[in-house]
């Protein structure tokens, strides 16, 4: 079971095999950022996940442990020759992203509809 601080949800993209929508809401903090891990590792495993594209639009905050995670998931993703993707983050989360740096390590989209498009490339 998933922290109360962050809510998770994925489904398969039927026009690109081996793509899901990840969808997160709340926070992505210390508290619950290995059950993000794990909930993408099962994906991969179970579900044959290649490439992932994670709605942010609902994701209200992110910290460090928070960001390490999705840099985590971006590094074992492309390791299988796969994607990981960032659609519509808010302000503040993008802020974060950007000041660190991760925005030259991440694909950050302002939409999902981007983000999927980038897959066809």
């Amino acid at each position: 079971m998933l922290d109360e601080t962050v809510q998770i949800a994925s489904s398969p993209i039927a026009e690109h095999p081996g793509c899901f929508l990840l969808t997160l809401e709340g926070d992505l903090d210390s508290t619950n950022a290995q059950d993000v891990i794990k909930f993408v590792q099962n994906l991969s495993e179970s579900e044959g996940l290649v490439h992932l594209v994670a709605d942010f639009s609902k994701l209200r905050y992110i910290n460090s442990t928070g960001l390490g995670t999705i840099l985590r998931i971006s590094k074992m993703l492309i390791s299988k020759k796969g994607s990981f993707k960032i659609a519509n983050p808010n302000e503040n989360v993008f802020e974060i992203i950007e000041i660190v740096g991760a925005n030259k390590l991440l694909d950050v989209y302002h939409t999902k509809e981007e983000a999927l498009e980038s897959l066809k490339s």
